[in-house]
């Protein structure tokens, strides 16, 4: 009798054994093929601008109002801080962000710029003062002062505002019109 009890004990040991040679089998071979994806996989870095200090989201067709915000005055800085040497660099980068329907008439619009801007040896530089964004119409308000030099001396300091519109495509906000006035 007891050694039909220890045959079965024997027996039992040796099954949880072979489970256990099972186990650490499955998990070799998992740990090479994770090996093998590491070093074939190239590693994807996300960097995120240091000045960027709110939440920004696009939740299904919601975008936050930080976002908003936050391209609104890239758009403005992009548009109002020229020179004649920045304004092809800052004018090609804006048209990245056109939407295909206003890219013509937008393009138009910043070669005629920047001929004046050429023409006259102007440089602009604009301080922002206050970004007001509605998230229900994908449209922002950037309000500042626009500082005009010509030839390098200081011709004009005047209020600005420029009405951005922006449209929703996909995860991203596209530049659907930009308008400026003066105040």
């Amino acid at each position: 009798m007891r050694a039909e009890f220890l045959h079965r004990d024997i027996l039992k040991i040796a099954s949880q054994r072979n489970v256990w040679i099972g186990i650490a089998a499955l998990m070799g071979i998992s740990n090479v093929l994770l090996s093998t994806a590491l070093f074939i996989k190239s590693e994807r870095i996300i960097l995120v601008p240091p000045h960027i200090t709110k939440t920004l989201s696009v939740e299904g067709s919601v975008v936050s109002k930080e976002y908003l915000e936050e391209m609104g005055l890239y758009m403005s800085k992009l548009l109002l801080d020229l020179t004649p040497t920045s304004f092809a660099y800052n004018h090609e980068t804006l048209l990245k962000y056109a939407t295909p329907e206003a890219y013509g008439a937008l393009k138009k619009q910043l070669m005629d710029d920047g001929e004046h801007y050429i023409k006259l040896q102007l440089s602009t530089h604009f301080k922002p003062s206050e970004v007001r964004a509605t998230p229900s119409t994908l449209q922002v308000n950037v309000k500042g002062i626009l500082t005009s030099y010509v030839a390098g001396k200081e011709m004009s300091s005047l209020p600005e505002t420029v009405a951005i519109q922006f449209s929703l495509r996909g995860a991203g906000l596209l530049l659907e019109k930009a308008e400026r006035r003066i105040e």
